[in-house]
């Protein structure tokens, strides 16, 4: 009996957040957009034209994650330092007006329909720059996939201050013109942390504290970072493609960003001065929060990315290995997203909520079909 509790107790415990989440997100639906549960995992879908997806981003996941809105001047609060939260406010619209007028007008749209503060989503979309953000990835190329194919896994860690590990979603947008892709997300966020287009490129920021390079920490000319790897999965297709990208847009700040296609996988070591590639090793490539580039690297010690390499000893690695490297490298209640890309099926595995999302049963998101539809 006291086995039974147990086990019920630890199923309970795995599902509360599942449960919360769709309350939180219930079906509906605005215009051509839709919030459906699948599979457990509250996924919005965002169609058409840049005003058309920010009215649906206000309706469908903004209106109901309300309280999230919030969360960048609890930020400020948190640490005693609401006095600055305007001079952020400011800096966030000013960055915003560097983006690519489509994301402009989708971040108007979303705010006027969401009756919101003007510096709202502008802060919301700029916290890359304004935060520091730690997390983990683990890149697996096909010889060494027990799947045969690219594997792509990521935990994202960041302080939930009691709110942030409740408004986990899945966001998969099909805008006019560009590539489908989706990303794990919450509200408010337009820009990409992680995710996925429809020809199975991959990204995953992770933020990066100290450069070789003498570059600032901050370049106010420079385009919003989130918004930037939201532009990656709209217009490319490959690595190469990517880069070029990434070379030709100035960044506001230092950071890593993973990236794969479904042939390789790279790190891009980015500063405001330059774009670096750190390629695989073995056909394997983990990567926490510090540059590893000659010129850019200044301290390598990290016990997350030792963890990682260590579980890259294996001679070939499965989905559920790449979550149980990315459960050793966990960092407790700072872990509130862990997902598992496999672009050559254009499948998400992902575990979202109580922290740490490592730790429990990941959920398997067919996106086939909701990136490929008309």
């Amino acid at each position: 009996m006291l086995r039974v509790i147990v086990i019920l107790f630890f199923l309970s415990f795995g599902l509360c957040s599942w449960v919360h989440a769709a309350e939180i997100f219930p079906t509906a639906k605005h215009g051509r957009g839709e919030v459906r549960t699948i599979n457990a995992i509250p996924v919005a879908i965002l169609v058409g034209s840049p005003v058309e997806i920010g009215e649906q981003h206000a309706a469908l996941v903004a209106k109901p994650g309300k309280e999230l809105l919030g969360f960048p001047k609890l930020i400020f609060a948190e640490f005693g330092i609401e006095f600055f939260y305007p001079l952020a406010a400011q800096a966030g619209k000013t960055l915003m007006l560097n983006a690519p007028q489509r994301y402009q007008q989708e971040v108007a749209a979303a705010t006027k329909i969401g009756k919101l503060e003007p510096e709202t989503l502008a802060v919301a979309n700029t916290l890359l720059e304004l935060r520091r953000i730690g997390c983990s990835a683990l890149i697996v190329e096909p010889k060494k996939s027990a799947t045969g194919a690219m594997l792509f896994g990521r935990n994202f860690d960041f302080p939930p201050f009691g709110v942030l590990d409740r408004y986990s979603l899945v966001t998969v947008i099909r805008p006019e013109g560009h590539h489908a892709f989706a990303a794990v997300s919450f509200p408010g966020l337009m820009g990409v942390f992680s995710g996925m287009n429809d020809a199975g490129l991959c990204v995953a920021t992770l933020d990066v504290y100290e450069a070789a390079d003498g570059s600032s920490h901050f370049d106010p000319t420079g385009v919003p970072m989130a918004l930037t790897f939201r532009q990656i999965l709209e217009e490319c297709t490959t690595v190469a493609e990517a880069e070029a990208l990434l070379k030709r847009t100035h960044a506001t700040t230092q950071a890593n960003l993973a990236v794969c296609d479904r042939e390789r996988g790279v790190i891009f070591e980015i500063t405001p001065k330059q774009v670096a590639r750190r390629d695989a090793k073995d056909a394997l490539l983990p990567c926490t929060n510090h540059f590893r580039l000659p010129g850019l690297a200044v301290n390598e010690e990290c016990w997350r990315y030792d963890s990682l390499e260590v579980a890259g000893e294996k001679p070939t690695l499965a989905v559920a290995d790449i979550q149980a490297a990315l459960h050793q490298a966990n960092q407790g209640e700072l872990t509130l997203q862990t997902m598992v890309f496999e672009p050559r099926e254009l499948v998400l595995h992902i575990s979202l909520g109580t922290p740490p999302s490592s730790a429990h049963k990941m959920h398997r998101l067919e996106l086939r079909d909701l990136l490929l539809s008309k």
